[in-house]
């Protein structure tokens, strides 16, 4: 297997661009929830190693991360493609981004990403998003599967 090694990178609003919005600064931002309900969930992630050979998306609706008690995190993304469900996410767009616990960030519908990693024992945050995105807007990418790929993470 090909181990690939991502340097994570501070998050800018220019560098960020291609995967989403970071809300750096006052205003408004309207969250594509194609039609639905928008929802509003409290999540955790555990602090796990710095690895990942999984990349998720969503093709109806915009997800908002919005860290809690100033807890920091990595996120690891990739460009959106096409709508097809077939369209896989390319290799050359996987970057990761260091989120420091201060703004919330967006991501465009169809970006592919991880879940957030803790980089300290925990991360606290609220997702905004479509009701229903789990149960029916959810499609993985196994790079270790199709690709014989795996990321690692370089803070």
């Amino acid at each position: 297997m090909r181990i690939i090694t991502i340097p994570v990178q501070p998050v800018t609003r220019a560098a960020f661009a291609p995967y989403g919005v970071l809300l750096d600064r006052r205003g408004t931002i309207e969250i594509d929830v194609d039609g639905g309900t928008p929802a509003m969930t409290g999540a955790t992630s555990e602090h796990r190693l710095f690895r990942f050979s999984h990349l998720a998306r969503h093709l109806r609706t915009m997800q908002m991360f919005s860290p809690l008690a100033g807890t920091r995190t990595v996120v690891a993304v990739a460009a959106p493609g096409g709508f097809d469900k077939h369209d896989a996410p390319r290799l050359e767009t996987v970057t990761a981004f260091l989120m420091d616990g201060k703004l919330p960030y967006a991501l465009h519908r169809g970006t592919w990403h991880t879940p957030p990693f803790a980089l300290d024992d925990w991360a606290s945050y609220t997702v905004v998003d479509r009701a229903g995105t789990l149960e029916d807007d959810y499609e993985i990418y196994d790079f270790a599967y199709k690709n014989d790929v795996r990321f690692e993470l370089s803070l």
